[in-house]
This record gives structure tokens, sequence and C-alpha cells, in this order.
């Protein structure tokens, strides 16, 4: 373990095990509402009515840290008291990523449940977190969500369009009527997994809700293509020429795709 104090955060590099020790656990249950899910690790920012947990965190760490690299624990414990408002940040090795399977299922316009075929306590920490005010009930390998609204609806349809995390990456499976139940007036796009990752992506991109109309699907690609056109970056470098064109290409794949299936 690697403990580094840099542009007033805590920076923690772990090994591949660092997130499951127990006080490791125990801190971010009580600031997952403050932590933000990475890539490659989780940032945990500064929470005034988490004070007391914080401290008991950062003691432990100081322990921890000055006992693997053999060094005077009264001076990190200071160093890293006087640092208890900052950020922590924690940075995981790279890994294989490893995947985890998520079965969705709706009920019908109002519901949807979540169960785990991979059972993975930090994916469904990401998903507590990002769902929060959705929620209806949860246990260790389910979580059951309300979705009886428009802006419930686009907060899932954001959530589930992220697939990586902490080296994991999440697979979520769906039946074939898993659209309609939920929307009502789906058609025009097949059934299976990737018939509706596509949906989804395609939505994502033009950040629009899932059944947005025409108009706003037109004003959006519009909007983006002049961004993203490759003419306007024709004197930059091979680089940035191939990145505007790929997104460029990938706006036109979602708008033709959209705008058949409404």
């Amino acid at each position: 373990m690697r403990v580094v104090l840099r542009n007033n955060a805590i920076f923690v590099q772990g090994g591949s095990t660092t997130l499951e020790e127990p006080w490791m656990e125990d801190f971010f249950d009580h600031h997952i509402q403050n932590t933000l899910f990475l890539d490659n690790g989780v940032l945990v920012l500064n929470n005034e009515n988490s004070a007391e947990q914080k401290e008991e965190f950062l003691e432990t760490l100081s322990d921890q840290y000055t006992k693997v690299n053999d060094l005077s624990s009264p001076f990190y414990r200071r160093s890293l008291k006087r640092c208890k408002t900052a950020a922590v940040r924690i940075e995981i090795p790279y890994r294989k990523n490893e995947k985890v399977d998520v079965e969705l299922y709706a009920f019908g316009p109002n519901r949807v449940k979540f169960t785990f075929l991979t059972p993975n306590r930090w994916v469904m920490r990401y998903l507590k977190q990002q769902l929060s005010s959705l929620m209806i009930s949860s246990t260790a390998t389910n979580l059951y969500i309300d979705v009886s609204t428009p802006q419930a609806k686009a907060r899932l349809e954001k959530t589930l369009n992220r697939r990586e995390i902490l080296h994991f990456v999440i697979n979520y499976q769906y039946d074939d009527e898993f659209m309609s139940r939920l929307y009502g007036n789906y058609r025009g796009w097949g059934f299976g997994n990737d018939a509706i990752d596509k949906m989804i992506r395609y939505h994502a991109i033009f950040e629009l809700p899932i059944g947005a109309n025409v108009e706003d699907l037109k004003k959006r690609y519009r909007a983006l293509a002049k961004r993203y056109h490759p003419d306007r970056v024709q004197t930059k470098s091979p680089e940035i020429i191939n990145k505007y064109t790929q997104k460029f290409q990938l706006l036109q794949e979602a708008y033709d795709a959209l705008r058949l299936a409404s």
C-alpha cells in the first residue's frame, strides 16, 4: 500500500484486495452518496456529516500504511489528520476486467428488478448509489426500483449506459419483452441484448430519453454533427482528426437507427 498527500487529496494506491478490507468497506458504506466510481478506483468527497467515520478511517489507514512500510505511525497519523477534510482517492492496480452478469426484468412501466447472477458487492454499491432516489428495496443479489416517471426512466437509462467500474464489466441481460413492458410503444428494434444495448447507447449519445420525439432528435443531431464534423479540425493532428471522424460516424449511425425506429 502507498499513501500520497497531493493537491488537497489523499491518494491510496493499494493491491487488488484493498477495497475488500472490512474497514475500507465500512468507510464506503458511510460515504456511499459522496463516492464517485471510477474505472480503476473510487473517489470519496468530503462529507461533514460523516466526520467521525472519516477520522476512524484515517487512523486505520495510517496504522495499516506504517505497519506495511515499517514507518513511524505518529508522524503519518498527524499528517493524515491535518487532511481530514480532503477527498480520498483509492486506486487499484490494473487487472483483467471481470464480468458481472446482471439480469433485468420489467414488471410493467413502473417497476424494474435487477438480479445479480454473479454476486458482486461493489457493483451493487454502484447501482444503489446511482439509483438511490428510485430504490424500493434490495437484498444481497436483488434490487427493485420505481421508474414510474420519465425522469426515473432517464436515470435508469443513464445508469445502464455505463458498463465499466473498478475493473468490472457489467453485462446486463434482458428478456425479449423488457422494452415493451417498460415503455409500451417499443417497436422497430428487434429483440435481445444487442438490440436493447444499442437503443440505450444511441439515446445516450444524444443525451435524450428513450421515446424522445423526432424533432428533438433532429435538433440534437444537428448541434452535435456541427460540433464534431471533421472539417472543423482539418488543421489539427491526425489523432484529433481521427477522433472527430469516429465521433461523427457514430453520430450518423445512431441518428439513422433512431430515426428509422421512431
